[in-house]
């Protein structure tokens, strides 16, 4: 996620034929509000770093990124907007800008760069009810922008050997409100759906990339922490969230590359905070603890357009295994071209 997002591109001579690489390190943030893990998602879109995750843009380029995401998914209990409600169901179609720029300068041997990236969604969130409030369907459709990034990268490459390090910063300007519940008849929930998450996480990132232009091979991989502030209309604080991401992918020398892509994220420690801790007594749960895993297919294709790189990348993600947070199928498209 986050995501904010860096796009790169590489010029790489590969079986005799040249084509074009897009370098991709994806810093962004994610379409509604996070449950136990509060809401039920992280300020990181997981899966953001897969291809060439550890390769950064050349020196002076500018590359803008258009990515259009669409999420189906449910979970058990979550907190959302302040109540515990039970068996949540979300529909959201996302579109995000990233804008990446990298210095013609060198840092510390490698290459400076930062990013913005600039999400907004449309969606409805159901559920079958809130705990100690009511039983029965309810649904709330909203749109609105979620939290921006902001994210500061630097990186090096070592003959295919490519890697860096980064940190992001997801900023709590996103439309949040608390949810407001009538019992009825019928029940109904106002801001039950929320694109921000009303709290500063911070986002320290290193990824890391091989990629053997003879073959068309590469390997890539991230490793994040998000390191949450808290929530003050909730006073709930989630505690750090372990993220390792990863993509194995064969290039072509016609520009199309195809492979599989995987996550794996993980809460260390414990929630925090009277939110946290009355949403813990109504589950009667020992820990809150969040975690989900994701894997699916992955599809490039590198081009140039009157001598404009352009790169495009089609992604399905199956989550499973999730725990105090939402379990979901997601389709994501995007599109970047380098200047």
């Amino acid at each position: 996620m986050l995501n904010a997002s860096l796009q790169g591109f590489v010029r790489v001579s590969m079986m005799k034929n040249e084509i074009l690489a897009a370098s991709i390190v994806l810093l962004s943030v994610s379409a509604v509000t996070a449950s136990a893990m509060e809401g039920g998602t992280g300020a990181y879109l997981l899966g953001s770093r897969d291809t060439f995750a550890g390769i950064v843009g050349k020196p002076g380029t500018t590359i803008v990124t258009n990515n259009l995401f669409y999420w189906h998914g449910d979970g058990p209990t979550l907190s959302i907007g302040g109540f515990a409600v039970t068996n949540p169901e979300v529909d959201i179609s996302v579109y995000r800008v990233d804008i990446a720029h990298f210095f013609d300068v060198e840092l510390l041997g490698g290459t400076p760069g930062i990013i913005l990236s600039i999400p907004g969604g449309t969606g409805t969130l159901g559920a079958s009810g809130v705990v100690g409030r009511f039983s029965g369907s309810v649904e709330d459709p909203n749109t609105g922008f979620s939290d921006p990034a902001v994210t500061a990268v630097l990186g090096w490459h070592e003959g295919n050997l490519h890697y860096s390090a980064g940190v992001s910063f997801f900023l709590p300007w996103g439309k949040y409100n608390s949810a407001t519940v009538f019992i009825g008849p019928p029940p109904e929930i106002d801001d039950f759906l929320n694109y921000g998450k009303n709290r500063l996480t911070i986002m320290p990132v290193v990824a890391a990339t091989y990629f053997d232009p003879a073959s068309g091979f590469e390997i890539s991989g991230a490793l994040s922490m998000e390191f949450p502030f808290e929530n003050k209309a909730t006073n709930w604080k989630t505690a750090p969230i372990l993220n390792v991401e990863g993509a194995v992918l064969q290039h072509f020398p016609n520009g199309l590359a195809l492979g599989i892509t995987g996550y794996g994220s993980r809460q260390i420690g414990e929630d925090s905070g009277d939110g946290a801790d009355a949403f813990k007594n109504t589950l009667d749960a020992k820990s809150l603890k969040a975690r989900v895993f994701g894997f699916g297919p992955i599809l490039t294709y590198n081009t140039k357009f009157d001598e404009t790189p352009v790169s495009f990348k089609l992604k399905y993600t199956h989550e499973f295994a999730a725990k105090r947070r939402f379990e979901s199928d997601i389709f994501s498209l995007s599109a970047n071209v380098s200047f």
